[in-house]
């Protein structure tokens, strides 16, 4: 056994890269088998990412998120030579009951792509990459699949773009890191086209209606409290 002399108090910082990338006693459950299935455990990907990514500045994940957005949207549109507006205000369906705020479209009033951009932490930019890339390799392989992140399911985020814009053909989901020191997985894009969303569009859209109508029958009942 070795024993490295750092305080956790007086020397934090010294501390804390020492705790990068190895298993410490806090991290023994999270990379413990699941005692159901197969899956892989959480902490894997926490391990993965500080090993591969440099270490958090401290900055809140959600002002990082906005600041690097529109960086890694230039960088989607370059890879697939697109014409980006990356301030495309939002859509509406033609009764205004329906809307999505797009993180940029193709240029014009008739968009026929757009592009959602997350910058998510790295072990989780880490695990949807991971996830993506391992199921292209199967047959049945549908990329909205994809869109389960740990704790995240941004499906029917994505979902809602082709609800709302019947012209929509393909929306480019993009993953960013830029504290990801591996440059082929700094930049990754996870691409939707109609045809992998065509069976879920009207459940979702039926359900969203329903939805609104019992907003409606709840505010009714309300006015008419005494």
């Amino acid at each position: 056994m070795k024993i490295i002399q750092v305080s956790q108090t007086n020397d934090r910082e010294s501390w804390l890269e020492l705790r990068r990338g190895v298993v410490t006693g806090t991290k023994a459950k999270v990379v413990a088998p699941p005692k159901r299935g197969n899956g892989t455990p959480a902490g894997i990907y926490e391990l993965v990412a500080e090993q591969i990514a440099i270490a958090k500045d401290g900055e809140p994940e959600r002002d990082r998120g906005l600041r690097l957005e529109n960086e890694a949207l230039l960088l989607t549109q370059d890879k697939y030579s697109l014409d980006l507006d990356l301030d495309p205000g939002m859509w509406f369906t033609d009764d205004m009951k329906l809307a999505v705020s797009p993180d940029a479209s193709q240029v014009g009033n008739q968009p026929t792509y757009a592009a959602e951009a997350k910058c998510l932490d790295t072990k989780n930019h880490v695990l949807a990459i991971f996830q993506d890339y391992t199921a292209k390799q199967q047959r049945d392989y549908n990329p909205i699949n994809s869109l389960k992140i740990g704790t995240s399911d941004f499906t029917p985020q994505v979902i809602q773009y082709f609800v709302v814009n019947p012209d929509l053909r393909t929306v480019y989901f993009t993953l960013y890191d830029d504290r990801v020191a591996l440059d082929n997985i700094m930049h990754y894009v996870i691409q939707i086209n109609r045809e992998h969303v065509e069976e879920y569009l009207e459940y979702q859209e039926t359900y969203e209606r329903d939805a609104l109508k019992q907003v409606k029958s709840i505010i009714k009942v309300l006015q008419e409290i005494k």
